[in-house]
């Protein structure tokens, strides 16, 4: 990790170039410092996403925001802080997100929806899963578009990347016929 460090901005960035890592400290009183960070994915192929940038949309809006073209199978992974699965699965998925996009380039799009969580404020938390309708992380959902709008194809609790790739693969056929319809 190499750092660099202004007055009260700190740049991290990981040796892997997986992500770069921007902090902001904010002094209080009494010596009290908050340290506010934000993470920047260098990864290709998935695509992260704050969820800070989708809180307040209307109702099925976030899910509208990420599904946006014919002919695509957007694959999922809703995320928070402090999470042991989200942690285990992390390598996984970006694993297999490698694998697909380069097996099938422009037909397949990931992303994450990051949740910022602290045990004493869970409101970000509870707002994905009112957004989302997802009671647990980490939640993988695979959708497509249709003319008619966003269709979910699966959804699954901290599924296999096995399980998770067979449902993708599965709608590529569909996300092509809601293509060819439209």
């Amino acid at each position: 990790m190499i750092s660099i460090r202004t007055d009260s901005l700190c740049f991290a960035e990981s040796q892997s170039q997986e992500f770069v890592l921007i902090s902001r400290v904010h002094r209080f009183f009494q010596g009290i410092t908050l340290t506010v960070s934000s993470q920047l994915s260098e990864e290709k192929s998935v695509e992260l996403v704050e969820f800070q940038r989708l809180k307040g949309l209307p109702d099925n809006s976030a899910v509208e925001a990420l599904v946006k073209d014919l002919g695509v199978v957007y694959v999922t992974a809703i995320t928070r802080d402090s999470c042991s699965g989200c942690i285990e699965q992390k390598p996984l998925f970006r694993e297999l997100a490698r694998k697909l996009t380069s097996d099938l380039a422009e037909k397949v799009h990931f992303s994450n929806v990051h949740v910022r969580y602290l045990d004493s404020d869970r409101a970000e938390s509870w707002e994905s899963k009112r957004m989302f309708r997802h009671a647990a992380y980490p939640t993988y959902l695979v959708h497509l578009r249709s003319r008619k709008g966003v269709l979910e194809v699966f959804r699954a609790v901290y599924p296999t990347m096995e399980e998770l790739e067979k449902q993708t693969r599965e709608s590529l056929d569909l996300a092509r016929y809601y293509q060819d319809e439209a």
